[in-house]
């Protein structure tokens, strides 16, 4: 398996984030993962890898609920 550095992982997500339509959007975590997996930077089901590094680095985790208040899904954000 190759190498994956920290500092990849890290452009990677700040560049993903840059592309998003709307200043301090959140991206899905199931496709922010699968987007991962399709760049060869993170391999499914691995945990402590330099890709979790780099998250818990620059964003945070918020739960997007309905106009109830009901839980929907969980997105990352970019920490201010």
């Amino acid at each position: 398996m190759k190498e994956i550095k920290l500092e990849w992982c890290e452009n990677w997500i700040r560049a993903r984030f840059a592309k998003l339509p709307f200043e301090n959007g959140g991206i899905y975590t199931g496709l922010f993962w699968d987007m991962a997996e399709r760049s060869g930077l993170w391999v499914g089901g691995t945990y402590g890898s330099p890709m979790s590094t780099a998250l818990e680095n620059l964003t945070r985790v918020e739960a997007v609920n309905d106009s109830e208040g009901n839980f929907l899904y969980h997105v990352f954000k970019m920490k201010k």
